[in-house]
C-alpha cells in the first residue's frame, strides 16, 4: 500500500523520512506504518517516535486525511487506504 505521510515538528523523523513523502508499505494500520519505519530506519527513528518503555511517545500525534486527532486505540483498528494522507505531528502544549 502507498500512503502520503507527513511530518510536522519531528525533526529527526523529518530528516529520516522526509517532511512529505509517498511511502510504501506492507499492512494497512497506522501501527504497519510505524512499524515499517522503525525497521527501515533503526535506532534514530525510535528515538523519534518511542518513550523510554518503547511504546510510542505520547507526543507524537497522528492525524489521517486532516480528520483530526487519531485516538491512540485506532492505530491498529483503522484501515488505511491507498493514497490516504497521514500526519505525524509534535504535541504542543501553552497558555
Amino acid at each position: 500500500m502507498k500512503v502520503k505521510v507527513e511530518v510536522l515538528g519531528l525533526p529527526i523523523l523529518a530528516r529520516l523520512i522526509g517532511k512529505s513523502s509517498e511511502m510504501e508499505f506492507s499492512g494497512s494500520t497506522v501501527t504497519d506504518i510505524v512499524s515499517h519505519i522503525l525497521s527501515r530506519h533503526g535506532q534514530s527513528a525510535r528515538k523519534a517516535l518511542l518513550d523510554k518503555d518503547g511504546h510510542l511517545d505520547h507526543v507524537v500525534q497522528v492525524m489521517i486525511n486532516n480528520e483530526g486527532i487519531m485516538p491512540r486505540d485506532d492505530y491498529d483498528r483503522r484501515e488505511l487506504k491507498e493514497g490516504d494522507d497521514v500526519k505525524f505531528m509534535l504535541l504542543v502544549g501553552g497558555g
